[in-house]
């Protein structure tokens, strides 16, 4: 058990030894970076590396992050009639609304 939580914390150090950059592309630029990952599943920083050389992993379960303050969460169980507490059911209707978005044939 030991080696293993050794072996854990030496993959955490390496990890946090990486340094994080941020870039800043023109608009068309990074609307091509983002379709270009959207088409090849990956994350557009995933992009940024195949495309100077370096490996990426491809995402194993894509999905969309969104941050709520509490005013919003309180106005999404109102509008689902769920409890504010709820945040499972909250996110099975928002999955659940913007699948049937999307599903729909209209415009957008």
């Amino acid at each position: 058990m030991s080696s293993r939580v050794n072996s854990k914390w030496i993959k955490e150090k390496s990890v946090l030894k990486k340094l994080q950059m941020h870039f800043t592309f023109q608009q068309d630029i990074l609307r091509k970076i983002r379709h270009d990952a959207a088409d090849a599943s990956i994350v557009p920083s995933d992009i940024v590396r195949k495309i100077i050389g370096l490996p990426y992993v491809k995402v194993q379960r894509p999905r969309v992050g969104l941050s709520f303050n509490k005013d919003e969460l309180a106005q999404l169980a109102q509008q689902y009639g769920l409890d504010v507490a709820d945040e499972a059911e909250i996110k099975r209707h928002v999955i659940e609304e913007v699948n049937q978005f999307y599903q729909e044939d209209k415009p957008r």
